[in-house]
């Protein structure tokens, strides 16, 4: 199964990114990772985020990987209780998911919603 996530914080974001994408590499192979996209925060005043796309292969379902990276989310400090628009320390998303016969199994609105997914997943693709 082919994963392509969305990295976003804007908290100590140099190094959460950092941190999540050395975790990442424990859990998926032949990851290839975007360019980091810096972007305004949206939805509330704050600082900017550092976003980014990381693509990986697993044997992970949907389930079982979202619920890895919210471990990883968590072991930054993440605030599970701060509003949905709110500085993050890190942020991951399943944005993609793809099949070995490269049928897609699952794609995220939010490819569509902002560019700071888009951009960066297009230089995956």
């Amino acid at each position: 199964m082919k994963y392509f996530l969305s990295l976003g914080s804007n908290i100590n974001p140099e190094k959460n990114l950092g941190f999540a994408q050395k975790e990442l590499n424990k859990i998926l192979t032949n990851t290839k990772s975007s360019s980091i996209y810096k972007t305004k925060s949206e939805g509330f005043n704050g600082d900017d985020f550092l976003n980014s796309v990381l693509s990986g292969e697993c044997d992970c379902t949907f389930s079982e990987l979202n619920t890895k990276l919210k471990l990883i989310e968590d072991a930054t400090g993440r605030d599970r209780d701060a509003p949905k628009f709110s500085a993050r320390t890190l942020d991951i998303d399943i944005v993609l998911q793809i099949d070995s016969n490269q049928e897609i199994l699952f794609e995220s609105d939010q490819i569509e919603k902002y560019s700071f997914v888009s951009s960066p997943l297009k230089e995956l693709l």
